[in-house]
């Protein structure tokens, strides 16, 4: 686990898919979402964050993603 807000995510938003990827381990995922460094976040498939977010901006986002799935 990289950053904690990942386990709050999860944990928060148990009706969205919240996972944390190795990009050593998942080469195909950087180009497939636009990541082209790390640490990033993506978001129903959108590149939201560049770096490691503040766990309030990251849950924000979630909350707004949740939100547009009908949670």
């Amino acid at each position: 686990m990289v950053f904690k807000a990942v386990e709050t995510a999860k944990q928060r938003f148990s009706d969205l898919a919240v996972r944390e990827w190795n990009l050593a381990d998942h080469p195909d995922l950087g180009p497939r979402y636009g990541v082209m460094a790390t640490p990033a976040v993506v978001i129903n498939g959108r590149l939201e964050f560049r770096d490691v977010p503040k766990e309030a901006a990251l849950l924000a986002r979630l909350e707004e993603a949740q939100k547009r799935v009908g949670g």
